[in-house]
């Protein structure tokens, strides 16, 4: 449950957000009450990013968040915002706050239920793995929580799925049709571009029953196991938003990836 502060309010507001990687525990893990498709976090190390953590078990997923800082006071300020399940989409997030950076962007990644100002950035990517055809709820109650000072910024939504692991105009047309939901709930907030990237499949995440119906789901859909995520892509995406960023008149496709 996010906290209410200062210019946050239940219709669209805003307020003041932390630092902290949280760890998902057994009680966080039952109370979101599914298993996503998702995977472990196995992101490239990124060089120059500060972070926050906690400790977390052996074999956990962890959620980071995380900044960097450069010496141009007047470069652009990023809040990278994803929602995720089992770490596969934090890794994507901070493949592009990692780009942005490399690009002189002072971006910051953190998850959508930690946030609650976004009136002190300059542009707003939110990120959400998908779950049931759709972006996890917490990614959509961020966008309709803040959809008034998203409106006034530069945004740009990604999302990951396994079902991208093929890479097909068909599966990127199915993909892109997950965001429907968002985009009608809150059609206020105009992204300027989508990136689609596929995900991670890790069997170790699930319990005995769900390694099962997992399996059977993904033989179905010729999704083998492990990190499908193409960092070349994702990098090459988070480069092309560097100019509706730097200068929100600039337009970009509705679908990119």
């Amino acid at each position: 449950m996010r906290v209410v502060k200062e210019d946050r309010n239940i219709t669209g507001g805003e307020g003041q957000g932390g630092h902290i990687m949280e760890e998902i525990t057994r009680r966080m893990f039952m109370k979101k009450g599914a298993v996503m498709v998702g995977g472990v976090l196995g992101a490239p190390a990124l060089v120059g990013l500060g972070t926050r953590s906690g400790v977390a078990r052996a074999g956990a997923p962890v959620f980071p968040e995380s900044w960097c800082r450069v010496p141009d006071a007047a470069k652009p300020r990023v809040l990278i915002a994803y929602g995720s399940m089992h770490g596969s989409t934090a890794g994507v997030a901070e493949a592009v706050s990692r780009a942005l950076c490399d690009e002189g962007m002072k971006a910051e990644v953190q998850r959508v239920e930690t946030v609650n100002r976004v009136s002190d950035y300059d542009a707003v990517i939110v990120g959400s793995a998908v779950r049931s055809g759709q972006w996890l709820p917490d990614a959509v109650d961020f966008v309709q929580s803040f959809r008034d000072v998203l409106a006034e910024r530069p945004v740009a939504y990604f999302l990951t799925c396994l079902s991208l692991y093929q890479d097909t105009p068909e599966t990127r047309r199915r993909a892109a049709g997950y965001m429907t939901p968002v985009l009608e709930a809150v059609p206020k907030v105009v992204p300027r571009d989508l990136g689609l990237f596929a995900g991670v499949l890790d069997y170790t995440r699930y319990n005995v029953v769900m390694r099962m119906v997992m399996k059977r789901k993904m033989e179905k859909l010729g999704v083998p196991e492990g990190d499908h995520r193409d960092w070349n892509r994702i990098q090459a995406w988070a480069e092309r938003l560097v100019p509706v960023i730097s200068d929100e008149r600039v337009p970009l496709p509705a679908v990119s990836g």
